[in-house]
């Protein structure tokens, strides 16, 4: 899949076109269907006890096929692309585990973060959307600043990992609203690390929108967990 890059909007703020866009939620089909077939390698691997996969597969949610998988999937695959098109994944190799052993626990230090290892190569920074940004704003509060001022210091002592961030809302208001909504939430935690010196080669902003949703929308927990901005970091490990 061809890396997709943001379009400037006439008030200046990055954004995924609207036909990227649904080019993206174009390979659910797809992804559903890989998704199944790693469930199923999933369950045969438990007859002879935990395995690594098991481990990832749980962290991923494939079991459930929820759009907390799929945009994990999406989000893999693209950082992947910005791994292939610049040097930053160059010379960790089989050491990658290492590599992202030792961010994982600098970032699990970090107030306000919740670090999740899908793999060896993978890791998956979650924060509390309502306190990184209030409701129906794209503003990064106070309190989140300092928080990714230090993730963002972590970011640049351990340079050879892509950085993928993923914007999310629930389902209430419009589906256009809120896919603008995650987009520009998404494109000010880049633009935030961007000027605290993460290198802009090393990232990509994606907004799914109201589309991938990890919880039911008919609670309001459930739409608490939607609201979400998730960071994905990827080492190459080959």
């Amino acid at each position: 899949m061809r890396r997709q890059r943001f379009a400037p909007s006439r008030s200046g703020e990055p954004r995924v076109s609207r036909r990227l866009a649904r080019t993206r939620l174009g390979t659910v089909s797809c992804l559903l269907l890989m998704l199944t077939l790693l469930a199923g390698c999933t369950q045969s691997a438990t007859t002879s006890g935990a395995t690594k996969h098991d481990k990832t597969a749980k962290g991923a949610g494939i079991g459930a096929l929820s759009g907390a998988a799929l945009s994990l999937l999406l989000g893999k695959r693209e950082a992947d692309e910005i791994l292939a098109g610049a040097a930053i994944g160059a010379g960790i190799g089989a050491g990658a585990g290492a590599y992202m052993d030792a961010q994982e626990e600098k970032l699990a230090r970090i107030p306000g973060t919740h670090v999740e290892r899908i793999s060896e190569d993978t890791l998956l920074v979650h924060f509390d959307s309502d306190v990184l940004f209030a409701i129906d704003s794209a503003t990064i509060s106070q309190p989140s600043r300092d928080t990714l001022e230090e993730v963002a210091g972590v970011l640049l002592e351990y340079p050879k990992t892509a950085v993928v961030i993923q914007g999310h809302t629930d389902s209430t208001g419009t589906e256009e609203h809120n896919q603008a909504l995650s987009e520009r939430r998404a494109g000010a935690v880049k633009g935030f690390l961007a000027g605290r010196g993460v290198s802009g080669e090393r990232m990509a902003a994606i907004g799914y929108g109201e589309g991938m949703p990890k919880a039911s929308n008919e609670t309001p927990e459930g739409r608490q967990q939607n609201r979400r901005v998730d960071v994905l970091l990827k080492a190459k490990a080959t």
